[in-house]
């Protein structure tokens, strides 16, 4: 008696390995760690310098402005020594650490803190110049590693730290330390009239709304911000609206000379601003 092959029981062992496969395969390239990217930090919003109370704004008139701070850094109260992958370091008492963000970090931790990033050695420019001829010539590769600290718990102790730059899941994945005191420094000024700003624009083409621009002054530079114009509606007084975090009332407006009575019932929130990287 011919037996024929049971094909279908063939055909559903196939394809379920084959699903096994994919699975694994998805769970390595899930478990896979991130390259971090170290980022600027942001930088703090400190207590503005708004009217109290009601003000009368004409076209063009700032109506809140809120000081930038600088970027908070940490001061080493402890001693840190970190190996990983041959990248020593020594990090004495008082070294300082500068703010940055690196995204995809377990438990989001909203700041890190890195080691000043150094420029690479003049033999290693040369090599990076001769491995990419003329372009490394006239941009050398920074062949070089940082290490970011962060406290996981708010402990006021640097306990995990990753090496940024290293090579392999192992040396970019994040690590505990011994846990290290170290005393932050922050609510300094950024200087050089490094502030955001509330501007009043008047009706700007629109019949039955006002318009607010928000500003980014950098180091007495203009710099843009992903959302520029604020609108009010003024269909019936008064009207408020939530502006980059203030509270903007609108009294009374006049059509014709467009000028406006406001209150800002609460000011530019302190918080932290994302600063827009310049465009080359």
């Amino acid at each position: 008696m011919n037996v024929r092959p049971d094909v279908s029981h063939s055909s559903s062992g196939k394809s379920t390995k084959v699903a096994a496969t994919l699975a694994a395969l998805l769970m390595l390239t899930a478990a896979k760690t991130p390259d971090y990217k170290v980022q600027p930090a942001s930088v703090p919003l400190l207590p503005g310098r708004t009217l109290k109370g009601e003000q009368i704004a004409v076209p063009g008139a700032v109506i809140a402005q809120s000081p930038l701070g600088r970027p908070e850094t940490v001061l080493l109260v402890d001693p840190i020594d970190l190996d990983r992958l041959g990248q020593k370091r020594h990090f004495s008492r008082e070294t300082v650490f500068e703010s940055a963000r690196v995204a995809g970090i377990p438990g989001d931790p909203p700041v890190v803190f890195c080691e000043t990033e150094q420029d690479p050695s003049f033999t290693k420019a040369m090599v990076g110049s001769m491995g990419f001829g003329l372009v490394g010539l006239l941009r050398p590769t920074k062949l070089v590693t940082r290490y970011c600290l962060y406290d996981s718990d708010n402990d006021e102790k640097l306990d995990h730290a990753i090496l940024i730059g290293a090579k392999g899941d192992s040396g970019r994945a994040p690590f505990e330390i011994t846990p290290a005191r170290y005393g932050l420094i922050s609510g300094l000024l950024l200087g050089d009239g490094s502030e955001l700003r509330l501007r009043y624009a008047g009706t700007a083409g629109e019949k039955d709304s006002l318009s607010f621009d928000a500003e980014l002054m950098l180091y007495g530079m203009s710099r843009p911000l992903p959302e520029v114009r604020h609108r009010i509606s003024i269909a019936r007084l008064p009207a408020y609206g939530v502006i980059e975090g203030a509270v903007v009332t609108v009294l009374e407006f006049d059509p014709q000379t467009k000028i406006a009575r406001i209150r800002i019932d609460r000011d530019l929130a302190p918080g932290r601003l994302v600063v827009p990287e310049q465009k080359p």
